[in-house]
């Protein structure tokens, strides 16, 4: 979708420009708009797909700007999806390229109340950030939830989900980590004298530090809470091999004296002694019991 409205914003020089917003837009609204704007068709799409780019490119007759806007899904508490947001500053046009329609930017691009560029910009990337908080949270929320599971159950699904919150938060930090590069070389085209966009601009700058703080906090967590994990595995799986070496050697102790009485040498008087089986049942019981004890002693026929 193409939506173009007029004299929405003012330039640097006071001049108004219009809005033209792609939506996941077509092929041909896509080679209109390259046509329109005098920028290469390739360049927009490689924007529209979210590749590998530099977030701020600053050339003689265009700025382009680019940054994921974390959107939620419905009904799925903590999921979200990274949404590419691209903004470009052309002779007569500002535009706005995404895959999916972004809420907030309708709300702030008004052409009742036009605003400087650099000023819309600022305000479009503190409501970026303002969306990246509360996706942080839920995240958080649903972390949690993870280390109260595992924490009674140790189930495997739940290590799972643990390794998606940590996918979810790295994405999250890497969008956060290109916001504030665009953050901080958009100080570098401010006007100084500013003092109300130098405040939007601080004000912002702030905020993102705040979010990407909280995000890394998450991460160092969710990471400590699968390390600590994955250490009373391994200590419960040590054990486990300790309680089945101790039931081998006591299940191993009554073979030794048929594996004795079966070899082909001569006993001596020993197998026609009255007391004979006695002593050695009873000899047998002695060191069956004792291994038993030592074992006990040293926890290895506990499993809890």
């Amino acid at each position: 979708m193409m939506r173009i409205t007029r004299d929405c914003l003012l330039s640097g020089n006071a001049n108004r420009r219009s809005w033209m917003a792609l939506v996941a837009p077509s092929a041909n609204e896509l080679t209109q708009a390259a046509a329109t704007l005098d920028i290469p068709e390739s360049f927009l799409r490689k924007r529209l797909e979210g590749e590998a780019s530099r977030p701020l490119i600053k050339e003689e007759r265009l700025i382009s700007l680019q940054f994921q806007v974390p959107l939620p899904k419905e009904g799925a508490a903590g999921q979200f999806t990274l949404v590419p947001l691209s903004l470009y500053f052309v002779p007569g046009y500002f535009v706005t390229l995404t895959e999916r329609e972004i809420p907030f930017l309708s709300r702030l691009i008004d052409p009742r109340k036009p605003r400087k560029r650099w000023e819309l910009v600022l305000r479009i990337i503190a409501e970026v950030t303002r969306n990246y908080l509360p996706t942080a949270r839920s995240v958080a929320r649903e972390m949690a939830v993870v280390e109260r599971d595992l924490r009674q159950a140790q189930r495997h699904d739940v290590v799972y989900r643990g390794l998606d919150i940590n996918d979810r938060l790295l994405a999250l930090d890497l969008g956060l980590l290109q916001l504030e590069y665009v953050v901080s070389e958009i100080g570098h085209f401010l006007p100084a004298e500013d003092a109300d966009l130098m405040e939007i601009h601080e004000d912002t700058r702030i905020e993102l530090s705040q979010v990407r703080d909280q995000v890394d906090s998450d991460q160092a967590t969710i990471n400590e809470l699968l390390e600590s994990y994955a250490y009373v595995v391994h200590n419960n799986v040590n054990h486990l091999f300790k309680f089945m070496a101790a039931l081998i050697i006591l299940a191993t102790i009554p073979l030794f004296i048929p594996g004795a009485a079966a070899m082909n040498v001569p006993l001596g008087p020993f197998p026609h002694w009255r007391y004979g089986f006695a002593a050695v049942t009873g000899g047998l019981l002695l060191v069956e019991a004792l291994t038993a004890w030592v074992f006990y002693r040293k926890g290895w026929l506990r499993l809890d």
